[in-house]
């Protein structure tokens, strides 16, 4: 049975509204508990550590359980898990508390997406511009929860937030279930996979390795930002409005560059459209850490997010398709998810948390920005030179 697009479009939006809430609002729900810069750091660790294991637990479960479990019960499952385990932090009063419902909740939260993303390419036979259409839907979930929640906290407290994160978590859950229980996973589970001839062997093993490192270094340069960049905008007196508004524009970026994906795949090579947005990434970092405080250079520097996570991420959706053909797909967003986000983002995050205090955001994200010139160079060596690892 197919899934109909607007499905798997809706799930894109609902689950990215959601992280509209935590990536830039969580750090500031926090900072409002009374916890330091260096707590928030490792809080948003914890959550981003989660993820190094996870995904792979559920994609194994995925495949052991195939037989008499559909890959969407386990969706379902980890959907509704994860909305009872964030309830509980309406009687979280401790660093502790907090500690574990992050990393509860994060558990299950990371057994959705690998297999939702697994589930799309294969019912559109890994159509990039079909993906990047339905994808951009997420792009927009996170602009519209963002710029709401922006004007919302101009006039009401943060301490709301947690009530709008689990009606998402509920929205998310529903749409899983309206969801066909036999889903198209299966035939990427079934696929055959065909031996890379002998001499593509050293080159994708180099490209893999490259690739992955590239991921996890890009996820460390993204820590600051997602961790502390809408309490440095604060501390330079923006308001939440204005704050949402920043955060709009970098994905509103995004969707652009989903929605004429096709002009970079056709006239680029991957490998080239990696070194060009590695580039631009360090660019970004250098001008937020120097010139933030200039409202229409920031504006600027946002819109570069389009490179440094969108277009970077529909690269990586193809990358993944080369190393991890057939049915090891599903294991290749595991991993991607796992190192990038998982191990990337944790290391980011307790990097930023650590120093912030005592060397500031000029330090951070101008470090950040060094990180991101050496994925450069990694990429340059360590990516194949065509697509196809010739």
């Amino acid at each position: 049975m197919t899934v109909p697009y607007w499905r798997l479009s809706g799930f894109y939006g609902l689950y990215f509204a959601l992280i509209g809430c935590i990536m830039p609002f969580w750090g500031l729900y926090l900072q409002h508990q009374a916890f330091s810069a260096a707590d928030i750091g490792f809080l948003l660790a914890l959550f981003s550590s989660v993820r190094i294991v996870a995904p792979n637990i559920w994609a194994g479960l995925s495949h052991y359980t195939e037989k008499f479990i559909a890959p969407i019960q386990l969706m379902r499952f980890g959907g509704i898990m994860m909305l009872l385990c964030f309830i509980a932090v309406y009687w979280a009063i401790e660093f502790w508390h907090f500690a574990i419902i992050m990393l509860s909740y994060g558990f299950f939260w990371s057994a959705i997406l690998p297999q939702y993303e697994t589930l799309t390419l294969n019912h559109i036979k890994d159509d990039l511009d079909a993906y990047s259409d339905i994808r951009l839907w997420g792009s927009i979930g996170f602009i519209l929860m963002v710029s709401l929640l922006g004007w919302i906290f101009d006039y009401i407290s943060i301490q709301h937030l947690p009530a709008v994160m689990l009606a998402l978590m509920l929205a998310i859950v529903v749409n899983g279930f309206c969801l066909p229980p036999s889903s198209s996973v299966k035939k990427v589970i079934d696929a055959d996979i065909s031996e890379p001839e002998p001499k593509k062997n050293k080159a994708l093993k180099i490209g893999l390795i490259s690739f992955l490192m590239i991921n996890v270094l890009l996820q460390i340069t993204h820590g600051p930002y997602y961790v502390f960049f809408s309490i440095y905008l604060q501390q330079l007196e923006y308001s939440n409005w204005m704050i949402g508004l920043f955060w709009s524009l970098g994905v509103l970026a995004e969707i652009i560059i989903f929605w004429k994906i096709a002009i970079f795949i056709q006239r680029w090579s991957l490998r080239q459209l990696v070194i060009l947005s590695l580039a631009l990434t360090a660019l970004r970092w250098m001008v937020t850490a120097y010139f933030a405080e200039i409202a229409i250079v920031l504006i600027l520097s946002q819109c570069l997010h389009a490179f440094s996570f969108g277009l970077l991420h529909v690269v990586s959706v193809k990358y993944i398709a080369i190393f991890f053909p057939g049915k090891q797909q599903l294991h290749g967003q595991a991993l991607y998810s796992g190192l990038g986000f998982g191990l990337g983002g944790a290391l980011g995050a307790f990097f930023a948390g650590a120093v912030w205090s005592a060397y500031g955001p000029t330090f951070v994200f101008t470090a950040a920005a060094i990180i991101a010139l050496f994925a450069l160079v990694i990429a340059y060596w360590g990516l194949p030179r065509e697509n196809n690892v010739s």
